[in-house]
């Protein structure tokens, strides 16, 4: 399981740093508000495509596309709590070299795109590569009644004789109770 926690940090950073990355060549050094949370849905729409189970694994079309729908609203809320939580300064000195800003400004961590949106792809690509737990290979899978019914010919229950039916509408109920 750690393993697999690994692995999802892994895809979420890349993700989340390949969104940010495209953000910051936009020229958004700094996200605005409104284009931090559609990012941030983005980024949790396409790290819940790609992490656990991805989309296009067998059988994983709707695991998947609700990964998809509930990442875009976590995506959001962890945005809200980058952008809240996570203001420590970004090194200046390196942040000026590469040409992102000038010594004076300061730029947060929650409000960086790439560190912000890799942070938020790492939480959830970390949870959802954590919780896609394969099935162990020896155990055979639970068949679905549907799939039992398509297995083979099913033993089939004999009828009762028409004379037993008849002996039954006869009866009384109070007579049925002295039988037994």
């Amino acid at each position: 399981m750690l393993g697999r926690l690994i692995v999802g940090i892994i895809k979420g950073l890349v993700v989340g740093g390949l969104i940010g990355f495209g953000l910051f060549k936009l020229g958004f050094a700094v996200l605005p508000a409104w284009l931090a949370y559609i990012a941030a849905a983005i980024t949790g729409v396409v790290i819940g495509l790609v992490a656990g189970k991805p989309i296009w694994a067998k059988d994983a079309k709707i695991e998947a596309g609700m990964k998809a729908v509930v990442g875009a609203l976590l995506g959001a809320g962890l945005m809200f709590a980058a952008r809240k939580w996570l203001t420590m300064a970004l090194p200046t000195d390196l942040l000026s070299k590469i040409g992102v800003m000038t010594k004076s400004e300061a730029i947060s961590l929650g409000s960086f795109p790439i560190t912000a949106l890799a942070t938020i792809a790492a939480v959830l690509g970390g949870f959802y590569d954590a919780d896609n737990t394969p099935e162990p290979e020896g155990e055979a899978k639970e068949e679905a009644p549907a799939a039992q019914a398509k297995a083979g010919p099913q033993k089939r229950i004999a009828q009762p004789a028409a004379d037993e039916l008849d002996e039954d509408f006869e009866t009384s109920a109070d007579e049925k109770k002295a039988k037994k």
